[in-house]
């Protein structure tokens, strides 16, 4: 979270960018946060790395389990990543 004097100086840009160019504002406002994957997307792919690193580790692929298991906690740790990205 931001200091109250950073949201309070922000807000005062939104305003003057609202008074100045109302459309422009309106867009900003209506547009999705670039590079951000639906987080039910991440955690379908977290969930498949983990049956993974649990297949890797019955057929005694260290190698493997440890890769799968890498991903797994990347993909289901990670809050703001770019990897899916349109």
């Amino acid at each position: 979270m931001l200091p109250r004097h950073e949201r309070r100086r922000i807000a005062e840009i939104e305003k003057g960018l609202v008074l100045q160019d109302p459309d422009f504002a309106d867009r900003l406002r209506r547009a999705e946060l670039p590079g951000r994957a639906r987080p039910g997307v991440r955690v379908v792919l977290g969930c498949v790395a983990v049956v993974a690193a649990l297949l890797c580790m019955v057929l005694g692929e260290v190698a493997g389990f440890l890769l799968a298991g890498l991903l797994a906690t990347v993909l289901l740790a990670a809050r703001d990543w770019r990897l899916l990205t349109s």
